[in-house]
């Protein structure tokens, strides 16, 4: 059985269904990013320092963010729409929800309270898509407190970054991490969507320093499976964190089926025991999913308003 963990809503739920249960996956979360098209350039703070030390930088950005969110469907940045399209798939998806924090104290609140009447148990932001400083946004820092508060997930985004903006690596990557979870005691899943090799080696190697701290720490292998199962450098980072800190996920439809199936394969020819390979497509997320009250392997999972 495999729980892949991350599929993005941007198309048709039924066309996710289809795609991804012909290559065995029995369950999908569902990881929505609230960054609507065109409210990037709405103004914010980050943006502004940004545009002000480096405009070139500015410019790639912007560009690449409009040209990944522009055909995006509603249920990417809709939560409710998301769960309720969700519901009627008797439990093969298991939805999550997004929240911008570069939108502003008071719209993060006003997502907040509408989760309040989902069964939603987890929260994915992207500081690249949604530009916003993890460290210093007030309305993040609220994102922040609900999760803690609420023992849900949090999944971040820590790429992709348009290549050529060395600012995206330096200012927004791993290092940040630290800080967070000094201040919150939050279970946090780290997806690497689009990482480049060439910037693979920095990413992972801080990227382990973070997990062996903090055992509250994993790593989800969407986009960089091949980077982690296929060579010398990854094979030593999965040695060095565990198995059982690293959960397999897909990236469909933002990774074409054949590119999920290339790397599903790097996975399964790894030469891994069966133990780790069971961890990684199946226990992992398991026990994860568990923990915020969210299981799996019952029949059908239980989408209830509260």
């Amino acid at each position: 059985m495999i729980i892949d963990f991350h599929a993005c809503p941007s198309v048709d739920l039924s066309l996710i269904r289809d795609r991804l249960s012909s290559i065995g996956v029995t369950r999908v979360v569902l990881q929505p990013i609230d960054a609507l098209p065109l409210f990037h350039l709405l103004p914010n703070d980050f943006f502004r320092k940004l545009s002000s030390e480096d405009p070139h930088s500015a410019l790639l950005w912007s560009k690449f963010i409009l040209r990944l969110t522009s055909m995006w469907s509603p249920r990417m940045y809709d939560n409710v729409k998301l769960w309720y399209e969700a519901m009627h798939h008797d439990g093969f998806f298991v939805p999550f929800a997004s929240i911008n924090p570069s939108l502003g104290i008071k719209y993060v609140y006003e997502k907040l309270n509408e989760l309040a009447g989902l069964n939603v148990r987890g929260i994915v932001v992207s500081p690249t898509l949604q530009l916003f400083d993890p460290i210093n946004t007030r309305s993040f820092r609220a994102i922040l407190e609900y999760v803690e508060k609420n023992n849900m997930l949090l999944i971040m985004h820590l790429d992709p970054c348009p290549y050529n903006v060395d600012i995206c690596f330096k200012d927004l990557m791993p290092d940040i991490l630290n800080e967070l979870l000094e201040r919150y005691s939050i279970n946090l899943v780290l997806s690497a969507l689009g990482i480049s090799e060439g910037m693979a080696y920095p990413w992972l190697e801080r990227i382990a320093k973070i997990m062996k701290r903090y055992d509250r720490v994993y790593i989800e292998s969407t986009g960089i499976s091949c980077i982690l199962f296929s060579t010398l450098m990854g094979k030593s980072f999965v040695r060095s964190v565990g198995a059982d800190r690293i959960i397999y996920g897909g990236g469909y439809p933002y990774l074409r089926l054949r590119q999920v199936v290339k790397n599903l394969n790097c996975i399964e020819s790894s030469g891994l025991p069966k133990r780790d390979l069971e961890s990684i497509f199946h226990d992992n997320a398991v026990y994860l999913l568990r923990n915020v009250d969210i299981d799996v392997e019952n029949e059908e999972i239980e989408n209830k308003v509260n």
